[in-house]
């Protein structure tokens, strides 16, 4: 029996909200105690890491949930499934994890950095463990939350009690990896009282060529924030430019994970569709949800943009103030990864089209290396620069994936229609109201919470008045399921 989607993404909602709430409490305290250049050390650690996990995955978050989904009904298949590749990917993390270390150890063994890079290490190795992809296809959000929750808080109340200074750096790099372990095996422990191992019908090459399709489209991903990040270190020198760069960017993917509650809690569910061929219902959940995600994806964006200085120095402080005009930009660029992520995920991928879609991106990422080079030349390559070529290519690359889905899969889907885009105009309205209340408050907390309040009240007006149906939809299913309106 199929899981109710409102319950499912309440259960995702209510872990993004608290993914939104503790980074808010932590991140100012981690970024005031360390300062710019171990924030940076972390920045870069990071990405190096980011590029080994994507062999060390191996595509398996995108190609496992989509597996496991069209399979999930049938209880043989869906162990057969889960045993292969959870096998494969064992291989592939330990391959990864140990071409990682032998990397940092000849290429970054007396830099500053080396040790920091050396532990975020640990993360490909406890990424082992990582199932929530078998999780999120069964449709088990209640777990997910639950647990990731109660992680989370032990983890953060850790960083809040013993984390004040720089001599802390090391102590907060064991949290990070050890709490990752933990999430990872917790939940590997969860699949396994409820999902043992079938080795009856191993197979491994019929996974292994959609999953090298998914890692050659990460591997071009590499191509957009994690470039400017090591460009970035290696034109301007330092990691002080990757630690704002970094800042600016945790900001936008906090508010982001909470907008893509609707995407993920959907995606099992439109591929159940397409794997038993009920290809109608597919396309009546895939419109509801473009309507409900640009909802909010609109006014979060442009919220965003316009509380750029108060995000940053709320998160960061005074010293980060350096990374407002790169957080401006990333405002905008999170409009474009959101619409992408809809065409990229929820039509091309589901369609079985990810050989097609690498291409797609790769040639957005070479435009942006391009971009880069080119101004690196000119020197006129810096913070701004960087994240302004990226969104420059993915905006190719939305308008090549939109024909693809057009002319190709063939979808009967008009993403750019004017009932979708409507919230992109409804939502410019906060610049002019954001500029006035920053003109008559200076004090900048003060200013944030009336420019929230007077922004959102002002868009539930506009919605309100045109008596927008997604909304109504929306506000009706959710007084129902608090019980304040009856069905």
């Amino acid at each position: 029996m199929a899981k109710s989607i409102s319950k499912n993404a309440i259960f995702k909602a209510m872990l993004n909200l608290f993914n939104i709430i503790l980074p808010i409490l932590v991140i100012p305290l981690v970024s005031r105690s360390f300062g710019d250049e171990l924030y940076g050390y972390m920045g870069y650690g990071d990405s190096l890491t980011a590029y080994f996990l994507i062999f060390a995955s191996f595509g398996i978050y995108q190609y496992g949930l989509r597996e496991i989904s069209k399979v999930r009904d049938d209880k043989t298949k869906l162990r057969q499934t889960f045993t292969s590749l959870f096998l494969f990917t064992s291989l592939t993390n330990i391959v990864a994890s140990a071409a990682y270390m032998i990397f940092v150890a000849i290429f970054y063994k007396n830099e500053p950095y080396f040790y920091t890079c050396i532990i975020l290490g640990f993360n490909l190795v406890f990424n082992t463990f990582y199932v929530e992809w078998v999780n999120e296809a069964l449709e088990n959000y209640d777990f997910i939350a639950l647990k990731t929750m109660v992680v989370r808080i032990i983890y953060s109340a850790l960083i809040l009690l013993f984390v004040r200074e720089k001599g802390d750096f090391l102590f907060y790099l064991y949290l990070v990896v050890g709490f990752n372990f933990i999430n990872n095996i917790i939940s590997f422990i969860y699949v396994k009282k409820r999902l043992r191992f079938d080795f009856s019908d191993l197979q491994f090459l019929r996974h292994v060529k959609p999953m090298l399709y998914v890692v050659i489209l990460s591997n071009t991903g590499v191509l957009y924030t994690q470039l400017d990040k090591i460009m970035l270190k290696d034109s301007i020198g330092g990691t002080t430019a990757v630690g704002y760069y970094y800042m600016a960017q945790r900001i936008m993917l906090i508010v982001n994970t909470l907008l893509l509650t609707i995407i993920q809690v959907t995606m099992p569910r439109l591929s159940n569709y397409l794997g038993n061929n009920s290809k109608e219902e597919y396309l009546i959940l895939l419109k509801k949800v473009i309507k409900i995600y640009f909802l909010l994806l609109f006014p979060a964006s442009i919220g965003l943009l316009c509380l750029s200085k108060e995000a940053i120095y709320i998160f960061g402080g005074s010293s980060f103030l350096p990374a407002v005009p790169v957080m401006i930009v990333f405002a905008i660029y999170m409009l474009s990864i959101g619409v992408e992520g809809v065409i990229a995920n929820q039509m091309i991928y589901l369609h079985g089209k990810e050989k097609e879609d690498a291409i797609l991106v790769l040639i957005g990422g070479v435009i942006n290396l391009i971009f880069n080079v080119l101004l690196s030349i000119t020197g006129n390559f810096n913070m701004v620069s960087a994240i302004t070529t990226t969104l420059i290519a993915n905006l190719i690359v939305i308008a090549l994936e939109y024909r693809m889905v057009k002319k190709v899969i063939k979808l009967d889907i008009h993403l750019f229609a004017y009932e979708n885009i409507k919230y992109f105009y409804y939502s410019l309205i906060f610049i002019p109201i954001t500029f006035g209340i920053k003109f008559v408050i200076s004090n900048i907390f003060i200013a944030c919470v009336v420019e929230v309040l007077i922004c959102g009240l002002v868009y539930l007006g506009i919605l309100v008045i045109t008596k927008d149906l997604v909304f109504f939809e929306l506000l009706n299913k959710v007084l129902v399921k608090f019980k304040l309106k009856k069905l």
